[in-house]
């Protein structure tokens, strides 16, 4: 492909062609697995390895959940439950973004899918969709693009690119606004998972010791409980947490009040002072907005116990407030912030200068 740009440092690499005894992602061998329809954060964490870029950070929705309820259907989003609409993108990163034109390009459905993970922080990332997928023709479609047989993880896959590459003139860059999202991609009939690079899709092929099996990303699932979007990451420099997730749990019904979770696995002093402390419906946010205004209440308990104990606040959003508040925090930057001790960004009112 011509036009192509390489990211980063040595990152880039000739597509490796597939080599003998590489499974076929069908195969029965394959440790490319669905997580099947009753799972959950803590199930799909089971795909994911805990030497990967997932430690680091990842985001976790649901689909089929938004489908039953009728916030989406297998064509798109339905805007008469535009409340919900805000949840419904987690965890597919930029195919979430371009989810109507996929099929057609690319013959990867996003509203059909079940449950979908995107995991790292740039340049290593990639994307898992579990759920039900058009093998077949997604390899015609991106073969038809310009994808070469590729081993990935040890099974066969495919590239469109060189790790790390971006090609600002091709198809799914002009029309697709992704970058490099399919540089490599390997797929079966109920599994999809792609990347910039071939590393962080391997990572995310089922093979070694998990994510679960981690006992800090475990205490924070835990902590989380049934959620049908969430992300969980470790803070990017040592501070006084060692790991913090946020989510939001499933709605029964379409009626059924927001409700959001914050779960913290402290590692120095001070945290739960600051956290369960400051951390009141009485906070104002850096931009002036009091959290009273968008959250009847919140509740702080703890999960476990000792060392290991998670610190948990879970909110319960107001009806006309947004049902991925803390999602939103999260991504600003504004939510970790909470958790050191030695940055206030949320104060009382009571503690606020008169004007």
């Amino acid at each position: 492909m011509s036009g192509l740009v390489v990211a980063g440092c040595g990152g880039a690499e000739d597509p490796a062609p597939a080599t003998p005894g590489a499974r076929p992602p069908g195969t029965s061998d394959s440790p490319v697995t669905g997580t099947g329809e009753s799972g959950g954060l803590r199930e799909m964490m089971k795909a994911l390895s805990a030497g990967g870029p997932a430690a680091e950070y990842l985001e976790y929705g649901e689909m089929a959940h938004w489908r039953e309820l009728g916030v989406v259907t297998a064509s798109g989003p339905e805007k008469e439950e535009g409340r919900w609409l805000p949840a419904i993108g987690f965890g597919f990163g930029a195919l979430g973004s371009s989810a109507r034109l996929l099929p057609e390009k690319t013959g990867i459905d996003v509203f059909g899918a079940v449950r979908a993970v995107s995991l790292g922080n740039p340049p290593n990332t990639a994307i898992r969709i579990d759920g039900k997928q058009d093998a077949a023709a997604i390899r015609a479609k991106l073969t038809a693009l310009g994808a070469k047989p590729r081993t990935i993880g040890g099974q066969q896959g495919l590239t469109l690119a060189a790790d790390g590459a971006i090609d600002p003139d091709g198809v799914l860059t002009g029309e697709l606004g992704l970058l490099n999202q399919l540089n490599q991609v390997v797929v079966t009939d109920s599994v999809l998972v792609s990347g910039a690079s071939a590393d962080p899709v391997a990572s995310a092929l089922s093979g070694g010791p998990s994510l679960a099996d981690d006992p800090d990303h475990a205490a924070i699932a835990e902590c989380l409980g049934d959620v049908v979007a969430a992300a969980v990451t470790a803070p990017p420099a040592p501070t006084a947490v060692a790991l913090y997730g946020v989510g939001l749990r499933r709605p029964a019904t379409t009626t059924d009040q927001a409700v959001n979770v914050v779960c913290v696995l402290p590692r120095g002093t001070g945290v739960k002072e600051t956290f369960t402390g400051k951390f009141t419906t009485k906070a104002v946010t850096r931009s002036g907005t009091p959290l009273s205004d968008l959250v009847e209440d919140i509740t702080h308990d703890e999960v476990g116990s000792g060392d290991g104990a998670v610190l948990r606040a879970t909110l319960k959003i107001k009806q006309d407030g947004p049902v991925t508040l803390v999602l939103k925090m999260l991504h600003t930057g504004e939510l970790p912030r909470l958790f050191d001790p030695s940055t206030l960004d949320l104060v009382d009112d009571s503690l606020k200068s008169p004007s």
